[in-house]
């Protein structure tokens, strides 16, 4: 008697760990389809930003020298303001793009030039928005991918000084946290880390 419920018993728990492990691989295959869906749900929530604050720390290469920047940025729908917090010589600079209207303020060097009905803002590869929008209007098809547990997006141009843009999002999260602007030549011309961004 003691041998017939010992074996039910080793059948029962058989059962479950067969049931167990079916159960667990489908979920694995589900899995793998959540992650690629989660690269595209990351593509959609940069893609729809509106508005955001971000220091970032701008390293820009020339062919002669290097140049470091630290800029406060603000953007929403209507407005764009950049602020130079480093280097100490231009530090307060400060740019404001309000309704086609570019204004460059600096108190300390008693500046003040404002330029109107000013369209190349779009152009200005530092800014975050400029490169969302780019994205989605490139004719070239824009690259989607994964790159050492990050997800970037890719800008593929054919221009001299800005071949190739790609910007860098933490998986999961979908924060920025580095752009880099490469040359026709796949020579590093810009790149940008993200200190700090706030996305509203």
């Amino acid at each position: 008697m003691k041998k017939k419920v010992f074996a039910v018993l080793i059948i029962i728990c058989a059962i479950i760990i067969i049931f167990f492990i079916k159960n667990n691989y489908k979920n694995l295959k589900i899995g793998n389809n959540k992650n690629n869906k989660s690269v595209k749900e990351t593509e959609e929530y940069i893609l729809n930003i509106n508005s955001y604050t971000a220091t970032i720390d701008v390293t820009i290469e020339s062919n002669k020298n290097q140049n470091k920047y630290l800029l406060k940025q603000e953007h929403n729908i209507n407005n764009d303001k950049q602020v130079v917090l480093k280097p100490e010589n231009i530090e307060g600079t400060e740019i404001v793009y309000d309704n086609g209207t570019l204004a460059v303020n600096n108190s300390q060097l008693n500046l003040t030039k404002i330029y109107n009905n000013y369209p190349y803002i779009s152009d200005n590869s530092l800014w975050l928005s400029s490169f969302i929008e780019e994205y989605k209007n490139q004719t070239n098809s824009p690259e989607l991918y994964e790159e050492n547990g990050d997800i970037v997006l890719k800008i593929n141009k054919k221009t001299k000084y800005c071949g190739i843009k790609k910007l860098y999002l933490e998986k999961g999260t979908g924060k920025p946290k580095k752009m880099i602007i490469q040359d026709e030549n796949n020579n590093e011309k810009i790149y940008i880390l993200y200190n700090e961004i706030n996305i509203f």
